[in-house]
């Protein structure tokens, strides 16, 4: 019992642990926020507003992380890699070419978006104010900063400074919003422009982290090659998984209605909470795996880091207990949301369970061809499942599908992980 308990505190105690946290507490500071947020407009706005509203910002998302290519992943695996072998000028020359790629991805997509914005709107928004499509271009060139170095200052194990980055954006698109709601009212468009501040703000925190010494560096053709090449096939699953991911607010705007959308949608944001205590666990875990190098140490922080998951799946079925009260206190017209929610954080304990056998493909077993290929099957069945559960089961549809498709990623991980720390010499 004694062996237990202090492996228990070792665990609890450990370097991952902390950093776990820290990860984990600027998130949920960040998930307050986008739920302050989510509160005064849902609040302010009409309930059709509100699911119009979650469409475009669910657009902007599937647009951001088109804008990624898996350039992040790449940044924390060579930067990662070049600290710990005190090489600062290769470490300056991935962060400068990754922002460079970052920059020359984000205007591009932002361009055809405008271009094109009245179509956008009519077949992604069902809609025919061209404005909601110029409206995600803006946003998604807004969320630049702080969905580009945070990855950079976690890769350097800068794990608060990177949470401020992140929380530094959400806290001052939420006083934006303060100011509008209080000298004028809130309107769609305000709820838009919101973002402006809150980009600026982010990205003044980001350089004084990190500096500006890595712009003055001048990154070799290879840097570029390497750090596209490495990306390709998680790029390659980012775009589809982002797609995939939010197929299902964008297929309820189109095959019902935007009512049912924004019943959806904020059960989803609430039930985020799962995506916010993987992704910490997850971006604690790559910095390590990539720097380990040794095969038999990556198989032991595998399966030390595979507990770990337990505690985090105990936490989100204890939140049953209290989103009742919450739905009932915060957002009335929206108690059809407590079974959505309890029905999503179920539908996403697998994926939770996928957090150390992705890593740990990426990052330790180099092979994200595995990952980039499942994206294809992922895309085909989200879409396929989506279309027929829709039609038939309303907002239940992509709860179904999400369950699905997330027993399969973790089956299909762990297979592979398993083969090759355990099966494989």
């Amino acid at each position: 019992m004694q062996k237990i308990i202090n492996r228990g505190k070792e665990f609890l105690f450990s370097s991952t642990a902390k950093d776990t946290y820290i990860l984990f507490i600027g998130n949920m500071v960040s998930a307050f926020l986008g739920f302050v947020f989510t509160f005064f407009v849902a609040k302010y706005l009409s309930r059709d507003d509100f699911g119009t509203f979650s469409a475009v910002l669910n657009l902007v998302v599937i647009l951001t992380s088109l804008s990624d290519l898996g350039i992040t992943s790449g940044l924390v695996n060579f930067i990662a890699k070049a600290d710990s072998e005190k090489n600062e000028t290769e470490s300056l020359k991935y962060q400068k070419a990754g922002l460079v790629i970052k920059i020359v991805i984000v205007l591009s997509l932002s361009i055809i978006t405008i271009l094109f914005a009245p179509q956008i709107s009519k077949l992604l928004l069902s809609s025919n104010n061209y404005m909601l499509s110029v409206w995600v271009a803006i946003i998604s060139f807004a969320l630049f900063a702080p969905m580009y170095f945070p990855f950079v200052l976690q890769a350097k194990k800068k794990f608060w400074q990177s949470m401020v980055v992140d929380n530094g954006y959400y806290l001052f698109r939420f006083i934006a919003l303060l100011v509008f709601v209080y000298i004028g009212g809130l309107t769609l468009t305000k709820s838009f422009v919101a973002v402006v501040p809150a980009f600026v703000m982010s990205a003044i925190a980001s350089f004084y982290f990190l500096g500006v010494k890595f712009l003055e560096s001048k990154p070799e053709k290879s840097i570029y090659r390497s750090l596209i090449k490495f990306s390709g096939w998680v790029g390659v699953n980012r775009i589809i998984s982002a797609i995939s991911g939010k197929l299902d607010i964008q297929m309820l705007v189109i095959l019902s209605n935007s009512y049912i959308t924004a019943g959806y949608s904020m059960a989803s944001r609430i039930a985020s909470i799962a995506i916010i205590f993987t992704s910490s666990f997850s971006a604690v875990l790559a910095p390590r795996f990539a720097s380990i190098g040794d095969k038999e140490k990556e198989k032991k922080y595998l399966v030390k880091s595979t507990l770990a998951t337990v505690p985090i799946i105990a936490i989100l079925l204890l939140s049953f207990l209290v989103i009742g009260p919450f739905i009932n206190t915060f957002f009335l017209d929206y108690k059809d949301a407590i079974l959505l929610y309890k029905l999503l954080i179920i539908s996403l304990i697998p994926f939770v369970l996928t957090a150390p056998s992705v890593t740990a493909i990426i990052y330790g077993m180099k092979k994200t061809v595995y990952i980039g290929m499942y994206s294809f099957f992922q895309l085909i069945a989200v879409f396929l499942l989506n279309y027929y559960f829709i039609p038939i089961h309303g907002y239940f549809g992509p709860i179904y599908t999400l369950g699905i498709t997330n027993i399969l990623l973790v089956i299909y991980t762990w297979v592979i992980v398993i083969r090759y720390y355990w099966f494989q010499k």
